[in-house]
Parts: C-alpha cells; structure tokens; sequence
C-alpha cells in the first residue's frame, strides 16, 4: 500500500462512510417535525404516522442475513457501494411519491441503509485498520453519526419554513451520493478470498457455528443488555417526560441533548483510552457506571418529586457507560469467531436487533403497567445482565488466548 493509498484510507474512506451514514440517520430525525405535514398532504390516517419510523426499522433488520455472507464472497466495496446507490435512489424516489403507501414504501427501502452500514461498512472498518486504531475510528465515526439525532429535528423545523418536506429528501440525497462517490473511490476492499459459491445451506452452517461459539454469544449478549436501555428510552421517553412530567415538545427535545451527548463523550474517551490501557480494563472500569444508573434514576426522582431531571441524569450515565463500551465490545466480539466477519457481523446484529425490539416492548409494558420506575428497575436488572455476561466473555476470551 502506498502512502498516498494508506492516506485515503485513514481519512478519505471514514469521511464517505460517515457521510453515507448521517445522510442515514438524518432521513429518520430530519422528518420527524415533518411526519404530519407527510400525512396532511396525503390526506391519510394520523395513525400511520409512526408507521415511517417502524418500517425504516423493520428496513433495517430484513437484509442482515444476505449482506454479512454476500460480502464475504463477492467482497464488501460492491456491496457498500450497492447499498449508498440504493439509498440515494429511496430518497430520490420520495420526490415522486403521491400516497401514503409509496412513501412508506420508499421509507422501508431507506432503511436497509442500515443493514449495509452495519454488517458491511463497520466490518470493512475493523478490518482495514488495527485493533486499536479500528476502535478509535469506530469511536470518532459513531460520535460524529450521533450528532443527527440531536440536530436532525432543529435542522428539519427550520428547513420546514424554507422549503417543502419533500426537498429535504432531495437534499439528503445530495448528500448519499456524496458519501457513494467518495466510498467509490477511496473504499479499500479488505476480503482477499472471493468466488466462494453463495449457498443457503452454507450461510445456515455458518450462523449455528457462530452462535454456538459461548466466546461470541457472550459477548453479543452483553451488548444487547447495555442496548436494551438506551433503546427503550429512545422509545417511551416521550411518554415518561411529556405524558408523565409534563415537559413541553422543545424541553423533550433539550432533554434528549445530555442523553445523546453523553454517548458521544463516552465514545470518545473510549478512543482516547484504547490506546492506553488494555481492552478489558476499558470494559471493566466502564461497567460501575450502568450499574449506578438505574439506583441513581430512582433516586432522583423521589427527591425531586418526579421531575424530569432524574430519568435524565440516570439515562445520562447509562449512555456513558455504552459509549464507553461499545467501540471495544464490537470488535472483540466480531473477532471472538475465526468465521467470515460479514457473516460474523450479521449474525450480532440480528440477534440485536430481535432482543432489542422485544426489550423495547417489554419496556413499553412496564410503564403501562406501573409506570416510569419499573423503566429504572429494567435498566438496573439490564445493567446486572450485562455484568454477569460481560465478566463471562471476558474470563472465555482469555481462557482462548492463554
């Protein structure tokens, strides 16, 4: 590799993907101030409304079993590139768009983005660049994607006074084929072996295999129990803060800014730490934080009455702690298994993903049952589960490298 080559690869590659992957991100935050003015104009239900956000989702879990091993075989640059050139295409089609049903359509095919980012970008990254230096980028990369959620809604209300809701797909499309053109030309490909046949059977060898890896399984169920939280609170927040606290539409929003801020800074020491201190230690000295979260929540909220500021302070550490974590489980985790990382990749996200959606109903639940301390006490029960698995990944990957 030249170093004009390493160069484009250290710095050119990560800014496509990272503008690929807040192109992303923003379709979901940019629309939410939007939503009604979506369905006023296709004069449908309101009830459908959530609708765009749940199929962008479900978007983004359907394809994860296909692209992980398709990658593996035919090599990630295409399949990434694929995915980019799609995603502008959604966007662009949502120009077009003259019912209800087309723009859910065009909703769903966006969020297949995120099958592509996961299971092939965020591979490519950890495996172009050393253990260390992958962590770091995989840091600097998710603090900087994490910022739309806190300016995607600010940036759509204003937009909304200047242009029509539609626009804003055109204008995120710009930027989706920005990020293409940039993974087009700068993106290394990082799978050596290609031509593999592509076979069902095979790919199902593969899954059992990495599932029954307990090194894997471990360290994918300590990252679903520190998810389960963050996720849940993204959903029913605005039932805890607004329904239950009473807190106006712009203070949820200036609520979420701490939530969300404190995942960037988590990340970010995480980087600045992996190059000081042996992964586990990382993980070790971060795991005291999702413990004190919950006990902190409740703690906050019977002294301040049941203010807002508990839930808040309590998630704030919670979200620490998982950016602490997170950069460095993911690579462990991914390099726990000696097996194709796309299919490696995949498998995590799946099991992700379905553990995720069943905690967030779970936790839906819970507050409709007995309100927003059972969502402390999931988050305290979440935080021991995640101890528990986190120690046994940690005492297995020695075990394997001793």
């Amino acid at each position: 590799m030249t170093a004009r080559t390493a160069w484009q690869t250290l710095y050119l590659f990560p800014a496509a993907l990272i503008l690929y992957e807040f192109a992303a991100y923003l379709t979901n935050d940019m629309i939410q101030p939007g939503i009604l003015y979506v369905v006023r104009d296709f004069n449908a239900d309101p009830s459908l409304a959530p609708a765009s956000i749940s199929l962008y989702m479900a978007g983004g879990m359907v394809l994860q079993w296909l692209l992980g091993p398709l990658s593996d075989r035919i090599g990630r640059r295409p399949v990434l590139i694929a995915g980019a050139a799609i995603f502008t295409l959604a966007c662009l089609a949502t120009l077009a768009t003259q019912t209800m049903t087309q723009f859910l359509i065009a909703r769903f095919i966006q969020g297949t983005s995120m099958c592509f980012i996961a299971t092939v970008g965020y591979v490519t990254v950890q495996e172009a660049f050393s253990e260390t230096t992958a962590i770091r980028m995989m840091s600097i990369i998710i603090s900087i994607t994490l910022v739309a959620p806190i300016i995607g809604p600010l940036l759509g209300a204003v937009f909304l006074h200047l242009a029509h809701w539609k626009m804003m797909f055109g204008a995120i499309a710009v930027m989706s084929a920005l990020g293409g053109i940039g993974l087009l030309l700068y993106m290394p490909e990082t799978v050596q072996q290609r031509g593999q046949r592509f076979s069902l059977s095979a790919i199902w060898r593969d899954f059992r295999s990495i599932i029954a890896n307990p090194v894997f399984l471990s360290g994918t169920l300590t990252i679903t129990a520190i998810y389960i939280p963050l996720m849940s609170w993204v959903a029913i927040s605005p039932l805890v803060l607004m329904q239950d606290r009473g807190l106006s539409s712009t203070g949820y929003a200036w609520s979420q800014v701490p939530v969300f801020g404190c995942v960037i800074v988590g990340n970010l020491l995480s980087g600045y730490l992996a190059g000081k201190n042996a992964h586990h230690k990382v993980l070790r000295r971060s795991a005291p934080l999702l413990v004190a979260a919950g006990p902190l929540a409740l703690a906050l909220d019977h002294l301040l009455s049941g203010g807002w500021p508990g839930p808040v302070a309590g998630m704030s550490l919670f979200a620490l702690s998982v950016g602490l974590m997170f950069p460095v489980l993911f690579r462990l985790t991914l390099f726990s298994d000696s097996a194709p990382k796309g299919t490696v990749s995949a498998t995590l996200n799946i099991i992700l993903l379905a553990l995720m959606a069943l905690g967030i109903e779970l936790a839906r639940w819970l507050w409709q049952q007995w309100g927003s301390d059972t969502f402390h006490l999931m988050t305290l029960a979440c935080a021991g589960l995640s101890i528990i698995a986190l120690r046994v990944f940690i005492q297995r990957r020695e075990r394997v490298e001793n």
